[in-house]
């Protein structure tokens, strides 16, 4: 018998010592992936409803007026003397980016809304009816794309600005969305004291715009943030890009108010663009 064993074990003893090896190897190959993935900034973790709401919180100064609007697939914080959002906010996920709705191509005044302006508000003023949210993020939903258009959601806009950097921004998001499974947008106005208004004298047109992004799946989450000026935007995306922190200085709002202060400080407080475009 032993010397039966011993005749088995010099045929297969080469073998069974390969397998042996192998599997080792695979094994410390597959503990190392895992550290990997658990310690990569693009790990992946799934969002809840209720994450999701608590993130896209924006405080809005006492002194400000503002109305939370929540339609199906955004929400607006509406500025009643301005005539314009203080802020309009969305998720974008990676599913919806495929969506087949046409553009809807009436503005409409929301007349829920108190000082939401009138479509003839725009009229021969030179200006483009700019959407916070784009159109072109909502062909997922007949009713989304609709809501767009109605003025709560539009803000005077210059045409180099709209078809220009500010295009050329939000194709970008899309971009990013595909790559991180699911934005969170920010986007809005940054009015001065000189900033004038529309004919009608109810609609403020703002010196500049500006657009915070976070990245809420990813590990750990990443934040960036854009200020366009209302006019002439070309050059490269990293002119216009800025931290967080500078946006709320410019517009007194504050952006991820439920997560702990240390936390904020990290994501508001550097330009780190380069976490998202590499």
């Amino acid at each position: 018998m032993k010397r039966g064993v011993e005749r088995l074990w010099q045929r297969w003893g080469d073998t069974v010592r390969f397998l042996l090896w192998g599997a080792t190897v695979a094994l410390v190959c597959f503990l190392l992936y895992r550290v990997m993935v658990n310690n990569s900034a693009t790990h992946l973790e799934p969002l809840s409803g209720g994450m999701r709401d608590s993130l896209m919180t924006v405080g809005v100064p006492r002194s400000v007026p503002d109305t939370l609007v929540r339609y199906s697939a955004f929400m607006v914080h509406f500025n009643s003397q301005r005539g314009i959002a203080n802020s309009a906010a969305y998720e974008l996920t990676t599913n919806e980016l495929n969506g087949t709705v046409e553009r809807a191509g009436e503005f409409m005044q929301d007349s829920s809304v108190k000082g939401c302006p009138l479509p003839q508000d725009y009229a021969g003023s030179g200006m483009d009816r700019g959407h916070l949210v784009p159109a072109g993020d909502l062909k997922w939903s007949p009713d989304a794309m609709r809501q767009s258009f109605l003025l709560t959601n539009v803000a005077p806009m210059h045409k180099a600005l709209n078809e220009g950097g500010w295009a050329k921004l939000e194709e970008k998001v899309r971009e990013w969305t595909v790559r991180d499974s699911a934005l969170l947008v920010f986007t809005g106005p940054v009015v001065s004291d000189g900033d004038t208004t529309l004919a009608s004298g109810q609609v403020k047109v703002p010196s500049a715009y500006f657009k915070v992004i976070l990245a809420p799946c990813v590990r750990p989450m990443r934040a960036i943030a854009f200020i366009y000026p209302n006019g002439h935007s070309g050059g490269r995306l990293s002119q216009y890009a800025v931290s967080v922190d500078e946006v709320e200085r410019r517009t007194g709002l504050d952006f991820f108010p439920t997560l702990p202060a240390t936390e904020q400080q990290r994501l508001e407080s550097t330009v780190n663009l380069n976490a998202f475009t590499n």
